[in-house]
């Protein structure tokens, strides 16, 4: 069980932390019957790490403070040992686990949206006669969801390739008005060369990404944040729901959109 609540912590955070900060969190799992009276100063002599350390550790979290991941083990230890069920095949445990972290995350996604932000993106949908939507790797599949969902209502809309030539690239961009970016790290070099040039190019640039304080947020018009990892890739074999989440996204904005659209045509 406390590997279990190992992995469903780390899902929240893919590779984020590292070494020390992941022994750290091993070592309060291994105290959690006593985590109540295991003291920040009594966790970091035994890690030896800083009390500070430990408090950076409760910030990628999302925690306050120290006290504040001590319930928060706790509570998710409990809940995890009030629904096992020996009857539950692993696949069952698994898909269990996945389905909780996967209704946390999305609630946290949507929590963490402006709305002004997203009114606002709603109202460059609108506007937009000619649209590009640019992904790399899982994000790529994501932009081509999303790009395929608008084309079926009518949006002029184009997927970017980036292996295509140069020229084909800068013949579209001369006839958009907006870019649709999906990166979960924001930071992927073809995706950031191409938005630059956009950028350039006066073109309207959307970021949703997991990371707000990234390259790509810093040259973006609108950043629409998704809750997951900033890791491109999520090597560590833990449990994420970043992609799923972002297919749903897209859903929640063709949605939004198709709201706006009604309500223009009757009023």
């Amino acid at each position: 069980m406390k590997r279990l609540l190992l992995n469903k912590v780390l899902g929240t955070v893919g590779d984020s932390i590292n070494d020390t900060e992941y022994a750290v969190l091993m070592d309060l799992i291994e105290h959690i019957e006593e985590l109540q009276n295991y003291s920040i100063r009594e966790a970091a002599k035994n890690n030896f790490v800083s009390t500070s350390s430990i408090s950076r550790l409760c910030g990628k979290l999302g925690m306050s403070g120290y006290s504040e991941l001590k319930f928060h083990l706790k509570n998710q230890y409990e809940f995890l040992l009030a629904n096992q069920d020996n009857d539950y095949s692993s696949m069952k445990q698994t898909a269990h686990q996945l389905k909780v972290l996967f209704q946390e995350n999305y609630s946290k996604t949507i929590e963490s949206l402006d709305e002004k932000s997203l009114d606002t993106f709603i109202g460059y949908l609108k506007e937009s006669t000619h649209m590009m939507v640019c992904g790399s790797g899982i994000s790529e599949i994501i932009a081509n969801y999303f790009t395929q969902r608008f084309q079926i209502i009518g949006k002029d809309a184009w997927l970017v390739d980036l292996s295509a030539p140069g020229g084909i690239y800068m013949n579209h961009l001369s006839k958009s008005d907006l870019m649709v970016v999906f990166s979960r790290s924001g930071e992927s070099s073809y995706i950031l060369k191409k938005a630059k040039i956009a950028k350039r190019q006066e073109i309207r640039i959307i970021a949703i990404t997991s990371s707000k304080e990234s390259a790509l947020g810093e040259i973006a018009d609108e950043i629409l944040p998704i809750y997951g990892s900033k890791e491109p890739l999520d090597v560590s074999f833990n449990i994420t729901t970043y992609n799923s989440i972002a297919i749903m996204f897209v859903d929640l904005l063709l949605q939004l959109y198709m709201e706006g659209m009604t309500h223009r045509l009757k009023g």
